[in-house]
């Protein structure tokens, strides 16, 4: 069977990102998806000095469960433009254990914010990125207006046409060519 990690770039504990993600696995129990939250890998912003004093531990047992999956899902919540510092300071970690760190493997990106645009600006950039880390972008997707399109007390997207839109979205990754070959 597949895995799929999927995970947020927000260390926010009521982050919109986390009840999307939640809502994706709930509505594909069977494709492998499971939730990490990388709150529980928290450590000190990356430096030369902090790395010489050794890779954090908890960035080798993040490394390792990277090293296990077959794709990912990453849900990236845009501050000011960019990937939130959360976010960059695990890439920085990991890209010092192997600058390739997502193995070659599929990923789907993600975002939503509550402006129209759903933090589409970011995504860009880190679509143009993930090649450099070791990814094959298999999609990505921005959810705007979230909390117009998204009802919390339900756990369900509201708008016919973004579940669609949506379901376009994890498609692509669900059958992609390399995670495909995972199940043979």
């Amino acid at each position: 069977m597949k895995r799929i990690i999927a995970f947020t770039g927000s260390n926010n504990p009521n982050s919109i990102h986390e009840k999307w993600l939640r809502h994706i696995i709930a509505q594909h129990p069977k494709e492998g998806i499971e939730f990490l939250d990388l709150k529980a890998f928290n450590v000190p912003i990356y430096s030369q000095g902090i790395e010489e004093l050794g890779i954090p531990q908890k960035m080798r047992a993040l490394f390792q469960v990277f090293s296990e999956a077959d794709g990912f899902i990453i849900a990236s919540p845009e501050h000011n433009g960019l990937p939130s510092a959360f976010l960059k300071n695990i890439i920085d970690w990991l890209s010092r254990i192997d600058q390739r760190f997502f193995g070659e493997k599929p990923i789907l990106l993600l975002s939503t914010s509550p402006g129209v645009t759903g933090g589409r600006t970011h995504l860009n950039l880190l679509a143009g990125l993930v090649g450099r880390w070791g990814g094959e972008l298999a999609g990505q997707y921005s959810l705007g207006s979230f909390h117009q399109n998204f009802d919390m007390n339900q756990n369900v997207i509201v708008d016919p046409e973004v579940r669609i839109q949506m379901r376009s979205a994890i498609s692509a990754l669900l059958n992609n060519k390399k995670l495909l070959s995972t199940l043979s």
